[in-house]
């Protein structure tokens, strides 16, 4: 009988987001029969404890893949590095692992082991290159450059859509790339959609008829939840009974309070209601009547596809990835030009007032939901078929001084900028210390004496 092979799995948080959800939802359609997976996790969690439940064996090497507030962390992260790539190699040693699957383009790790321990490795791309990711925080080099990095180290690249690969291509070979939407287990969004009964409408507080209007995820600037306040606003001047909710962890404090402070100067507070981290955003979809993604920056959002299964009549920023693909302008939803509040408003209203249309833009968003192209079965069957093409392709060359020489440097970078941080750090505090003593009265005199003295 031929043995499952290993394969470890690189996450990049300790909580449940998308790329955690997508994991989540490949585990349990991944024939085990043919692949066993091994999942590194970033810390202790609520991921870690779904892997548990799921019998999945699961490994904490600590680290924090979020935005770091120079320069302390920052320096911490990168000196770290090294440590961490080891403590990686290790695993793929004890585990007999033949494939790493990075699930983030935030992490270089998984990568950097793989090459060094000289086995194959998958990068699963769920977002576009940019500048404004936290890794370039950490790493300063341009994206085009990262991405070409990546690529080296990499045998595959998945992209959740096809303009994510065409940001990937150049620098990285188009044939190296392979695009696999991000699948769903779409009956249990039958499941939220059949077993609605005015629960969450109820903890809202708010009647069977009230419009309601949901918005999604993170709360993060990237998710860009202030336009979606904005126009929530806007059309409450023309329908000052409709509620909206926003569903999603805190993600940045320094945003969620700037949110809030935002909700109560535009007089929202008693329709806008933010749930925090939900796990049954399915029956919240299923009964809204709305949903709106308002993000800067996507690559194949789940929560679209979600609210689509849950019949949603949709509006969405045109934020990249795979939603322009989804949503067709007029047909399976409406399109509007990120931060675009008004535009935002004026559908949102279009849709309220018009139950027909509603229903008939509901009803192509559920038939595209329900095509086949997003089930969850259908991505982790042409996953599977891609970890076999990897697996056929003779293994790399065990080491590389590269990659050595790369880790050496990153860890000499965090070392000496943690040194010179603390020096700085010394400085000041030796200079507070010494305006402090030229300030003191007796210090005063004293100089008026000595002044005194020498003239």
């Amino acid at each position: 009988m031929t043995r499952a092979l290993p394969i470890l799995y690189i996450a990049s948080r300790s909580d449940i987001a998308g790329g955690e959800v997508y994991l989540l939802d490949v585990f349990r359609h991944l024939d085990r029969s043919r692949f066993t997976p091994v999942v590194v996790v970033p810390g202790e969690g609520a991921f870690k404890t779904r892997l548990d439940d799921l019998g999945i064996r699961c490994l904490v090497v600590k680290v924090d893949y979020g935005w770091l507030k120079p320069p302390t962390p920052w320096y911490k992260f990168l000196s770290g590095m090294p440590e961490r790539v080891r403590r990686l190699i290790e695993i793929i040693c004890s585990e007999n692992i033949e494939l790493v699957h990075t699930n983030s383009n935030m992490i270089l790790e998984g990568a950097l082991a793989a090459k060094l321990a000289g086995v194959r490795h998958v990068l699963a791309v769920h977002i576009p290159f940019q500048d404004n990711l936290p890794i370039y925080q950490r790493v300063p080099i341009q994206p085009a450059t990262f991405a070409q990095l990546v690529g080296d180290l990499s045998s595959r690249l998945i992209a959740v859509a096809e303009p994510v690969a065409a940001s990937l291509s150049p620098p990285v070979p188009r044939e190296k790339i392979r695009v696999i939407h991000n699948g769903l287990e779409l009956q249990k969004y039958v499941k939220a959609v059949n077993s609605a009964d005015g629960s969450i409408r109820r903890e809202l507080g708010i009647t069977p008829d009230t419009p309601l209007i949901a918005g999604v995820g993170r709360i993060n600037p990237d998710k860009g939840f202030e336009y979606f306040v904005e126009a929530a606003a806007k059309s409450r001047q023309s329908m000052p009974e409709a509620h909206f909710v926003i569903a999603g962890a805190g993600d940045s404090p320094e945003y969620e309070r700037g949110l809030h402070a935002r909700i109560e100067q535009l007089g929202l507070s008693n329709h806008m209601h933010l749930l925090g981290f939900r796990t049954d955003v399915p029956h919240i979809l299923a009964e809204a009547d709305v949903f709106v993604l308002t993000s800067r920056t996507e690559g194949g959002p789940y929560v679209l596809i979600e609210a689509m299964a849950c019949g949603c009549a949709c509006i969405a920023s045109r934020c990249g990835g795979f939603v322009e693909y989804v949503i067709r302008h007029g047909e399976t939803g409406y399109l509007v030009d990120y931060g675009d509040a008004a535009g935002t408003a004026n559908l949102m209203l279009e849709l309220l007032r018009d139950a027909d249309k509603r229903a008939r833009i509901a009803e192509a968003g559920k038939a595209l939901a329900f095509s086949g192209e997003f089930d969850v079965r259908n991505s982790t069957g042409k996953l599977m078929q891609v970890y076999e093409e990897t697996l056929d392709d003779p293994p790399p060359t065990l080491g590389s001084y590269a990659v050595d020489l790369f880790l050496q440097t990153t860890a000499e970078i965090g070392y000496l900028g943690g040194k010179v941080t603390d020096m700085e750090a010394r400085l000041k505090k030796a200079e507070r210390a010494a305006q402090l003593l030229l300030d003191n009265p007796l210090a005063r005199i004293t100089r008026w004496i000595f002044g005194k003295q020498t003239k």
